[in-house]
């Protein structure tokens, strides 16, 4: 096998979503109490499965299956070249290396409250346009490295992780503007939270 770190790619696929759900079960035992908001998933094309906590998801494991599979068919068959293999694979692992540790945060955050919740008091909500700026921002703590590793070292798995980066701010900001158009369909609302339609998640 000429690339067997190909074999990782699922397991960031498959470890995105699971910790989705977990993630969104760990917020409920106490964090919620705190910080409410419309949606704990950012993406909407997976928001219905997280808050109904669907660890089995069909959907998503096709598209894992198809993509990790299509990859590893181009890399092993030479029908892509080296450079550009090492490239995708820098964008492919840098970017689901971010969404991992973003979960893996999270949870430990949730954990955290959930034993010590006597550190904190009151209640905050927030609509899923500020926590979409606010995960947007954030990400800026791997960006700012990414850019500086992309001057001082431009190999190709640098530079596609570089674009991997990227691709997360292309995705928040395509949520964003999603989301502006669904408050101007909607309108503005001053309901609390759980009567929104959808219960809580992040």
């Amino acid at each position: 096998m000429k690339h067997p770190e190909i074999v990782l790619l699922p397991i960031l696929m498959f470890s995105d979503y699971f910790l989705t759900v977990l993630g969104a079960v760990q917020k409920r035992k106490k964090y919620d109490e705190h910080f409410q908001s419309e949606h704990y998933e950012l993406n909407p094309r997976w928001q219905k499965q997280i808050a109904q906590r669907k660890w089995f998801n069909p959907r998503h494991i096709f598209c894992t299956v198809l993509i990790s599979g299509l990859l590893a068919y181009l890399l092993e068959t030479d029908r892509m070249p080296e450079s550009f293999a090492e490239g995708a694979l820098g964008c492919l692992f840098i970017a689901f290396g971010m969404i991992v540790g973003r979960h893996l945060s999270n949870i430990l955050t949730f954990r955290r409250v959930f034993r010590r919740h006597d550190e904190i008091s009151g209640q905050v909500t927030m609509t899923h346009s500020l926590l979409l700026s606010i995960s947007t921002y954030q990400y800026l703590a791997v960006a700012v490295p990414m850019i500086l590793l992309a001057v001082f070292s431009p190999t190709p798995f640098v530079l596609g992780g570089l674009v991997g980066v990227g691709l997360i701010f292309v995705a928040h900001g395509r949520w964003i503007l999603q989301n502006r158009k669904r408050g101007k369909t909607v309108g503005k609302t001053s309901a609390p939270v759980e009567q929104l339609g959808e219960e809580p998640d992040r």
